[in-house]
């Protein structure tokens, strides 16, 4: 990572030259997926987890190539992640690239053929890229997942799939699912506190109100409703909380050297002193 300066601003992370991210292709070819491992709740789930992932991005240039793991793309990241939970043919990497697909192709996983308009950009609305790549995934319900949100572990997406068949499926007290982060921050609207009161009735912030934020790492819903209202959460979702490197979601350049820089963390090579 190259280091921050200051300005008039505060502090700016440059951005290192594109072609020092972007490996080079053909990359070495990747393993095939491990023997997934289910629990009695997930193997009786009828679930396709789909993988969305087009070549551009508008702040990243080829965002899903970025490299991450040991000679992986975060793509092939993604796939290993996912194949020690669940078999390949229940992953679905929904693209129009034949590169991606190419990648993809080793650890046998599905393909879905998404139509041009619903790759390019902002032509098509996000509801109708939902609707446009579930309506052709063959199973009840429906997980998504991005590639972008990198230290979300394999045990993490087992406990989701599990929180799902109970809370969702079995005893029916949420509509749908998504990972989250608890927020204990104080936050303001342009003009006003959100959260708490900026005066001298300040709170610690334990005893700040629960704000769940989306991580954009898994999202999960039966198939019938994603159709019927052509998003992947209903009014009722579970909030699955993950840890906090589980929620780093690469938007722009300092997101993707945060989460390289916090792969150690997710790792569980750390040795640091545990705090008492």
């Amino acid at each position: 990572m190259l280091p921050p300066t200051t300005g008039d601003g505060g502090v700016v992370y440059p951005e290192p030259p594109m072609n020092a991210l972007i490996p080079s292709l053909p990359l070495p070819p990747a393993p095939p997926c491990p023997e997934a491992e289910f629990d009695a709740g997930s193997a009786a789930l009828d679930l396709g987890v789909i993988i969305p992932v087009r070549e551009g991005s508008s702040r990243i240039k080829d965002k899903v190539l970025l490299p991450f793991g040991d000679h992986l793309t975060l793509l092939e990241w993604k796939l290993q992640q996912l194949c020690g939970v669940l078999p390949p043919e229940r992953i679905y990497v929904s693209t129009d690239s034949a590169n991606l697909r190419r990648l993809a192709a080793p650890y046998g996983v599905r393909f879905h053929d998404r139509e041009p308009r619903l790759c390019r950009g902002h032509e098509a609305t996000f509801s109708e890229v939902i609707t446009g790549i579930v309506k052709d995934i063959p199973h009840a319900n429906i997980a998504w997942v991005t590639v972008v949100v990198p230290l979300m572990s394999p045990t993490e997406y087992r406990n989701g799939f599990q929180q799902y068949y109970e809370q969702v499926v079995r005893a029916a007290r949420h509509d749908s699912l998504f990972a989250a982060n608890l927020v204990k921050e104080y936050l303001w609207w342009p003009d006003r506190p959100l959260n708490y009161q900026a005066d001298r009735n300040h709170t610690i912030s334990q005893h700040l109100p629960d704000i769940y934020r989306v991580t954009n790492g898994l999202y999960m819903r039966d198939k019938e409703s994603i159709l019927r209202d052509g998003y992947f959460l209903g009014p009722n979702p579970f909030k699955f909380l993950v840890s906090k490197v589980a929620g780093v979601d690469i938007d722009v350049l300092e997101d993707f050297q945060i989460a390289r820089s916090l792969r150690w963390l997710y790792e569980g090579k750390s040795e640091e002193p545990v705090l008492a």
